[in-house]
């Protein structure tokens, strides 16, 4: 189901009366980016974070936001009210606008705000685990939410061809980073592992997460080695989508017993008593210091 409004540069329309310029450097060059969240209660999850972190990737591609970061928020909330009854996905896109040249920015950069129907994610998977294969492929600017997703498309697609779900990033020393849209965990006994920011997204799932367990569990931020597979008891993936979806192989190879651990189904029932809440402090991941990026309109933070 396609939402029956949404924004674009201003205007609140019809999804199927949304459109951009062949000549967006979102579509000729890829040159956007984006983030994405989802309701709980209605409310949208860590909103705050989802913003924070949309504008830390603007800045990095030297995009700027046509609006504060407040009334991007006001915008998002009007779609939710416009909406029937139920729980939504919430997809926000800065592209870098229309260029004559098809390269050059313009400084006239285009806005997209989707609000639609939330779909769950297939619940056997989370009660059963889920496969990944792993992949050399790499993912440009790993710390920016951008809208070149080549390397996550085409591993997906390899992965879904030889039975899996998804697939895990490796980098050239043979290192665990992240899944294509997803973070990644592994459990060594009470040990929760995890690779540093140096080269992965700083997903606010798993930051989350990270806050949510550190009273039960060791963690260590450290990278991963491809070849300690063999050594994991229990392994999960996190995001706005799947949530704590559990890992039960990787490349075939079965993590632990093979089966859903109970570390894992304890940090899930965590994150879903969490999401229950339906008030979430702000994370430190993406707050910014710089006068200019405070917001016009309070944000409905902590």
């Amino acid at each position: 189901m396609i939402p029956a409004q949404c924004y674009l540069n201003g205007k609140f329309l019809p999804i199927n009366e949304a459109k951009l310029s062949i000549l967006d450097l979102g579509l000729v060059r890829g040159y956007g980016v984006f983030d994405y969240l989802r309701t709980y209660q209605r409310k949208p999850f860590h909103l705050y974070d989802h913003l924070q972190r949309l504008s830390f990737s603007a800045e990095q591609l030297g995009i700027p936001l046509p609006h504060s970061l407040g009334e991007i928020e006001q915008i998002i909330h009007q779609l939710i009210e416009s909406q029937p009854k139920g729980e939504f996905q919430i997809k926000i896109i800065l592209t870098g606008g229309y260029a004559l040249d098809q390269i050059t920015p313009e400084n006239k950069p285009s806005i997209g705000i989707l609000v639609y129907p939330y779909s769950p994610y297939p619940k056997e998977l989370h009660q059963e685990g889920t496969r990944v294969i792993s992949t050399d492929l790499q993912r440009y600017m790993p710390h920016v939410k951008s809208l070149q997703y080549a390397p996550a498309i085409i591993s997906l697609k390899r992965a879904r061809s030889r039975g899996a779900d998804d697939a895990l990033f490796i980098n050239d020393k043979r290192e665990i980073l992240e899944a294509t849209t997803s973070n990644f965990f592994a459990f060594k006994g009470d040990e929760l592992l995890t690779p540093p920011l140096d080269e992965i997204l700083s997903g606010v799932t798993r930051q989350v997460v990270l806050n949510l367990v550190q009273d039960d569990y060791t963690i260590s931020t450290r990278t991963i080695s491809y070849d300690e597979i063999t050594t994991f008891d229990e392994a999960f993936l996190t995001s706005s989508s799947k949530e704590i979806l559990p890992l039960i192989a990787i490349d075939e190879k079965p993590i632990g017993d093979g089966k859903v651990g109970k570390r894992t189904k304890k940090v899930a029932k965590l994150f879903e008593d969490y999401t229950r809440k339906g008030k979430w402090h702000a994370l430190a991941s993406y707050r910014h210091t710089s006068k200019e990026l405070y917001d016009e309109i309070a944000l409905s933070s902590p």
